[in-house]
Formats: C-alpha cells, structure tokens, sequence
C-alpha cells in the first residue's frame, strides 16, 4: 500500500475532538492507540515496533500489515484497489466486466448508523461484505435498499400510532 508523507503528518496531531471519522457511521472508530505520541509504538494495535535486533524503533509509527488495514478501512482509494484485485471489475449482478465500477457493501453501513462503538459490527468494514457492482446495478440495489428502509420506517410509525389509539380508548 501507499504510504505518503501526508500520513506522517498526523502524527500526534490528531486528537478524537478535531478527527472527521469520529462519530461518522461510514467509518469504523480508531482505536486510542491511533491518537497517540509515543514513538515506537504502532498507532493501530499500540504494540512496540522493533528492529531486528529487538530494540525499538523509534522512527516508525506502524508496523506493515497495521497500515494496510488502517488504510483499507480509511482511504477509498486503497479499499478500491483490494476489491478491484479480487472481482477485476465484473459486475456482482449481471457479471459483465466494465471500466466504470462502485464498490458497494452487501449489508449498508446505514445499518450501524447511531450505534455505540461497542456495539458495531466491524463485519461492515471488512472486505466479505464489500462487492463491485455496475452504476446501473448499484443504482437498483440502492433504490430496493432505500425503500425497504422506508416501508420499515412506516410499519413502524403506525404500530406506534395504534399502541397510542389503544392506550386512549
């Protein structure tokens, strides 16, 4: 993966208060360790990164397999490349290959909206839940998903009104 000097950049500079992701449904939370200023230790798994002869190693901030993840989870682009690797652009749905292609996640990330970090799911995040799909595939999925979601909101909506009916008369 990619490792630019914007990366290093963040380097004991971000806190959760000034972090976009925090409290973004579309974003599994980073774990306290990635907020840290301690040098030599992995800002992902907050495990000591050492040389080869065992002491630490100060000048880095991750260890390899970390920063693969880290941005797996955070950068579109590196999600991108991992999907394309595994489907080479063929459509989940009506399997043609195409040059234009969205990843989309076969259970929505909407479904973890407003859940605590403690209770989400990281399966939404992982590379099983993720697929390539047309535009236009992608376009009907999105549009079923969305009325599904809707049609729940409704059903839900009037077995309040009928609880709040029975409980007047």
């Amino acid at each position: 993966m990619k490792w630019s000097k914007r990366h290093r950049k963040t380097f004991g500079k971000k806190t959760k208060e000034n972090d976009p992701t925090t409290n973004n449904f579309r974003y599994p939370p980073k774990p306290d360790s990635y907020y840290t200023k301690v040098p030599g230790h992995c800002r992902w798994c907050n495990k000591m990164i050492t040389k080869e002869d065992g002491s630490i190693n100060e000048r880095r901030n991750w260890h390899e397999d970390c920063s693969d993840e880290y941005m797996f989870y955070f950068h579109s682009a590196a999600t991108r490349d991992k999907v394309y690797e595994r489907d080479r652009g063929r459509c989940n749905y009506c399997e043609k290959n195409y040059m234009a292609w969205e990843v989309d996640h076969i259970r929505p990330l909407a479904e973890q909206k407003g859940l605590k970090p403690e209770e989400l799911d990281w399966s939404y995040w992982h590379m099983d839940n993720l697929q390539t799909l047309c535009y236009k595939c992608h376009k009907e999925k999105s549009g079923k998903e969305l009325k599904n979601k809707f049609k729940m909101i409704r059903e839900k909506k009037s077995k309040v009104q009928i609880k709040k009916l029975k409980t007047f008369l």
